[in-house]
């Protein structure tokens, strides 16, 4: 007699290619799970079976995921399994009903691979998320009709100097950040964010080469870099781009990285690692891609990055401290960094402080997040993503800080989109 292994998941969703999506998440995590495709058919299946967990998209034929959700909760019989929500459709109205019927979540589609399945773990073995925990989650970039670059965050704090027992969904990953335009995959800064990063790539064996482009040198830069696997890869080139300082040149300072943040893989490097040292400049280093460095208001010698492809514009500049409305006549930095932005498609730029934090805190390179979303509205950039949040902060502030600046945004009538690094998330342009 044949043993039936009943699923502790059950996924409905009328659309064949993103249930078997949300179906490989949840297998590939070593979850029994099964696809329920017909609406019609899922209650007495959910009944009969009693999975630990419902996965529902709200928009089906036949019965609506909300009134399923709503007839599971209501029914003495499957009232204790927890339901989760997937949608297109994230409006507050749609939040609210799925949290008054039952539904311990609402993620929107399409939603990213990475947090995904650390919420649906999170709730098989946990507790349960807040709504107000996971509103961030939910908020996303417009998506262009046609993408020419595609990014994820990996790592977006700043360093902390003690042990922080908190958990945050925007992580305590330093700073990292990569694009891939066609197949050049650039990467932004080396800060613990790359320990991730490293672990995907070495997935991929086609790819044989990367740019790693660092902003300066400060530890939360580069703390991670040599953990980098394709480091100790044969046959993988790995560029790194970077300024030099006035008493040492590149090759010294990445020399120095390497002994002062070594990894606990004691594997040597075999890698082909070559060195660019780049000054206020524009560069073709790839086919179709132009580079162009900039000095940013940040102590040490640090650089910011604008990348331009087949029409799009990307600016990086993690740690970089704006004037804004404090500026002198001799303080010419907002206006030659607004030349550089002026309408990017995404500005990643510090936001670290609120702006009562700021004020004690000046002159220290680093900007409020007040003053950023202005300036990028001032210099008509598309998006912003607000960078660098302060390791004290709670994820309680940091939620409070993402939805002023977009109320700040609609208020004063900016056509700028603003949202809140996280690692993990994905954005493309």
């Amino acid at each position: 007699m044949a043993l039936t292994i009943m699923p502790k998941i059950i996924v409905v969703d009328d659309d064949e290619i993103v249930g078997n999506l949300t179906l490989d998440l949840v297998t590939g995590m070593g979850i029994d799970a099964e696809l329920i495709q017909e609406s019609l058919s899922a209650m007495a299946a959910i009944k009969a079976k009693q999975p630990e967990l419902v996965i529902l998209d709200i928009l089906m034929p036949g019965i609506d995921g909300l009134t399923l959700c709503h007839q599971i909760k209501s029914d003495p019989a499957t009232q204790n399994i927890k339901v989760v929500m997937v949608s297109g459709k994230a409006f507050a109205e749609e939040i609210d009903r799925a949290k008054q019927y039952g539904a311990s979540l609402l993620i929107k589609k399409p939603y990213d691979v990475m947090t995904f399945g650390q919420q649906i773990k999170a709730l098989l073995g946990g507790p349960q998320p807040k709504y107000d925990d996971v509103k961030p989650m939910l908020r996303e970039f417009t998506p262009p009709q046609e993408s020419v670059m595609s990014g994820a965050v990996w790592g977006c704090r700043s360093l902390s100097p003690h042990t922080t027992s908190m958990n945050s969904h925007y992580g305590f990953q330093t700073s990292c950040l990569s694009l891939e335009i066609g197949s050049s995959l650039l990467v932004f800064d080396g800060g613990t964010g790359i320990i991730s990063l490293g672990g995907q790539l070495a997935s991929r064996p086609d790819l044989k080469e990367l740019w790693l482009f660092l902003t300066h040198f400060h530890q939360d830069h580069v703390q991670g870099l040599a953990f980098l696997p394709c480091l100790r890869q044969e046959g993988f080139t790995v560029n790194i781009a970077g300024a030099n300082d006035p008493d040492k040149p590149l090759e010294q300072l990445v020399k120095e990285c390497f002994e002062r943040y070594p990894a606990t893989v004691k594997d040597p490097f075999v890698a082909d690692i070559q060195l660019y040292a780049m000054q206020e400049e524009s560069y073709e280093m790839l086919p179709g891609i132009s580079v162009t460095s900039f000095y940013a208001n940040h102590p040490s010698t640090t650089l910011g990055f604008l990348i331009e492809a087949q029409g799009r514009k990307f600016v990086y500049c993690p740690d970089s401290e704006l004037y804004g409305d404090t500026a002198t006549a001799l303080q010419d930095y907002d206006e030659k960094l607004g030349g550089i932005v002026g309408g990017a498609d995404l500005l990643v730029h510090n936001g670290r402080f609120t702006d009562s934090d700021y004020r004690s805190r000046m002159n220290n390179g680093h900007t409020s997040f007040v003053t950023a979303v202005d300036f990028a509205a001032r210099h008509k950039a598309k998006r912003l993503l607000l960078w660098h949040h302060d390791d004290q902060y709670s994820d309680e502030t940091l939620d409070k800080i993402g939805d002023q600046a977009v109320e700040m945004a609609f208020k004063k009538g900016y056509s700028v989109e603003c949202l809140m690094a996280r690692a993990g998330l994905k954005f493309s342009l």
